[in-house]
């Protein structure tokens, strides 16, 4: 029983892993949307087995950042102005609840953490893969400090589909205002401040939506 056991744990922590780096390669667009995969392109990419990377395809798919087409192989999903436009009208809906329970409900060391990468996203500048990274980690600490995890598994496919276009635009990003808002919503949470992590929040919707804006109308 036990080897079993730690079998299922073994494969559990590969396909989390090949999750991770496919998302990665998602999001940074080393997967292009539209493009047509191949489920072994991807155990390739990852350089883990049939089993993981399955697992993990089922997943990225449910988030909508691959679809499977039958008999033909993998989709990287297009970035569809229409998606888009209705993830941020979703977002903004969640997020609010979000980093209102996250400022409520933050225990000391989550707010100690908060203010860490705070200073951290103050100093980002114009490096988009250190922002993307503290970006991320911003979702995964707010998303332990507001206690819910229905809220969080409602944000986060829509967090991966807004980093894709976060990387999209990098070249037209104001990449120092946009940091500086993505830490002074770390602050405001850190602090207890609701009403300050809103604002800061909408501001960054505000950005997303531009973005969204920038692709192409009939997309």
């Amino acid at each position: 029983m036990s080897a079993v056991v730690q079998h299922s744990s073994d494969n559990d922590s590969l396909a989390e892993k090949a999750y991770r780096l496919l998302e990665e390669q998602l999001v940074t667009l080393k997967l292009a949307p539209g493009q047509v995969v191949a489920e072994k392109d991807l155990m390739d990419k990852a350089g883990i087995g049939r089993t993981p990377v399955r697992e993990a395809i089922q997943r990225l798919a449910t988030h909508g950042l691959l679809q499977v087409l039958p008999r033909k192989g993998l989709l990287v999903t297009p970035l569809r102005r229409t998606d888009l436009s209705q993830i941020i009208e979703a977002r903004r809906v969640l997020e609010r609840l979000m980093v209102i329970k996250a400022a409520e409900r933050a225990t000391p060391n989550q707010r100690q953490a908060l203010r860490l990468l705070s200073s951290q996203l103050a100093v980002a500048g114009n490096k988009l893969e250190l922002f993307l990274r503290l970006d991320q980690q911003l979702d995964v600490l707010l998303a332990a400090a507001c206690h819910n995890q229905f809220l969080v598994k409602a944000l986060l496919a829509m967090h991966s589909q807004c980093r894709r276009l976060w990387y999209l635009h990098r070249f037209r990003l104001d990449l120092p205002r946009s940091a500086q808002l993505h830490a002074g919503l770390a602050h405001a949470v850190a602090d207890g401040e609701g009403a300050g992590a809103i604002r800061a929040l909408d501001e960054i919707i505000a950005i997303l939506e531009n973005l969204v804006n920038g692709l192409d109308v009939l997309s």
